[in-house]
């Protein structure tokens, strides 16, 4: 099948040159004028591979259509086309997430050569995601294009075509019930009924779970239907499984193990179908080992299990998630006079900043982080000022470790700076900060005495 690229240039004699040299080297060129008609073609059109765009236009610019592109379609880059005079532009487009940036002129040996290597670097994420989009397996609201995004969603592909049960782990904040509601989607089986588990006292949540008859305890009404039974034919989501009273756990496996529920005051049994989908953001095994989750419901539950990686491990997306959150602020007051002044992007060291982050609170803390820096800023581009005093100050610790390491400083002073500062963007919890750091509580523990004894030895 020929690749198809899209080609934005507002100078029809340059457009349709690009447009000529693509048609012959094999590829489908589709020429446009402006970036609000590719943005329409880039809609209407599934099949397009790659991006050609011109960086000054009239009406948006090159750099707003790669944030635009960037934010609907991750799998695909985008190539800059820049006069000498724009370098320092096609430059910071690099820096937004463009692939490469070609110097008017240019000859057509160039332009093949940026494109193909463009082509061959995105085919296996272009591939997934056309994959993904066939199957309906993108959770609505899922946004990213690293390789932990696109193996997380080759997961999600896989394990929705079963009825077996599912658990989702993961840190706070990483998206778990957005990920059930994608793997509920593409299951094909209704209604969605969510609960959490950590949010009801326990008599509540077991009459939540398995209904109850009329006069089986103090308020009770009326009979009503558990939430098992409600979603037969669909998908039960448990959120904060690791939460479930102790007392309830043997109930629920005893129902999952005869698709069977009796309501709370009843004699009776009555049957229902339910996709089984859990998550929990605890270490699930460790509370099974600890005798606080029961070993049998544990290997019932856990029959497929999808980890859902945190926001550190993927930090290719921040980029898209930011363009997705300034997105969705603009959108909460539609003309409203006050849109004009909201920030429509980042500015570099800005970007550089939220990089450097480790983000404890994940994706849920980048949204609020976003939202706040919007708030906070006074043009049209979120200045490093904008952001919190936490990310403000991990990106100048990642500063002070980068230049203590240009100074030769030992590794074992760099290596305390930031253990440190990991340290307190956890809020002084150990455990969580071991795990951002990728070390067992034991080591920190250790490092931590060697440091402050080295404290006290040099007053």
């Amino acid at each position: 099948m020929r690749e198809q690229v899209l080609v934005v240039e507002d100078d029809r004699e340059l457009r349709d040159f690009l447009v000529e040299v693509l048609s012959e080297a094999g590829y489908t060129a589709l020429g446009h004028g402006t970036a609000e008609q590719a943005l329409r073609a880039l809609h209407d059109e599934a099949g397009v591979d790659l991006v050609v765009t011109d960086l000054i236009m009239p009406g948006m610019s090159g750099q707003d259509l790669l944030r635009q592109v960037r934010t609907q379609r991750p799998d695909l880059h985008v190539i800059i086309i820049t006069a000498f005079g724009s370098i320092d532009s096609a430059i910071e487009s690099v820096k937004s997430g463009a692939f490469e940036y070609l110097t008017k002129p240019f000859s057509a040996e160039e332009l093949l050569f940026a494109v193909q290597s463009a082509l061959t670097e995105s085919r296996p994420r272009r591939e997934l995601a056309r994959q993904y989009r066939t199957s309906g397996a993108v959770p609505h609201g899922f946004i990213g294009a690293s390789r932990p995004a696109l193996d997380l969603l080759e997961m999600v592909r896989r394990v929705a075509v079963s009825r077996y049960p599912v658990l989702i782990t993961g840190e706070s904040g990483t998206g778990k019930e957005l990920i059930a509601r994608g793997i509920h989607s593409a299951s094909g089986r209704d209604p969605f009924v969510p609960v959490n588990c950590a949010a009801l006292p326990e008599n509540l949540l077991e009459s939540e779970l398995f209904g109850h008859e009329r006069g089986a305890f103090t308020g009770a009404d009326r009979a009503r239907k558990g939430l098992l039974e409600a979603a037969s034919g669909g998908s039960l989501f448990m959120d904060e499984i690791g939460e479930l009273p102790l007392a309830l756990q043997p109930k629920l496996l005893r129902a999952i193990e005869t698709g069977e529920v009796r309501p709370v005051g009843s004699t009776l049994t009555r049957s229902f179908d339910v996709r089984l989908i859990t998550a929990t953001n605890r270490d699930i095994e460790a509370e099974v080992r600890e005798g606080r989750f029961r070993e049998d419901l544990f290997w019932r539950l856990n029959v497929l299990h999808v980890e859902v990686p945190p926001l550190r491990d993927r930090p290719t997306d921040i980029p898209l998630l930011v363009e997705h959150f300034l997105n969705l602020s603009r959108r909460r007051a539609p003309g409203d006079p006050a849109d004009a002044l909201q920030p429509r992007r980042l500015a570099p060291d800005t970007l550089a900043m939220l990089n450097a982050y480790p983000w404890p609170g994940n994706i849920r803390e980048l949204r609020n982080a976003i939202e706040r820096a919007s708030a906070m800023a006074t043009g049209p581009e979120i200045q490093p000022d904008d952001l919190p005093e936490r990310i403000r100050e991990a990106g100048r610790t990642a500063s002070l470790i980068s230049g203590a390491s240009r100074r030769q400083l030992p590794l074992r002073e760099v290596e305390r700076a930031y253990i440190l500062e990991v340290l307190r963007q956890a809020g002084g919890n150990k455990s969580r900060a071991a795990a951002l750091l990728g070390l067992d509580r034991k080591t920190l523990y250790r490092k931590l005495e060697e440091y402050a004894q080295g404290d006290t030895d040099n007053p």
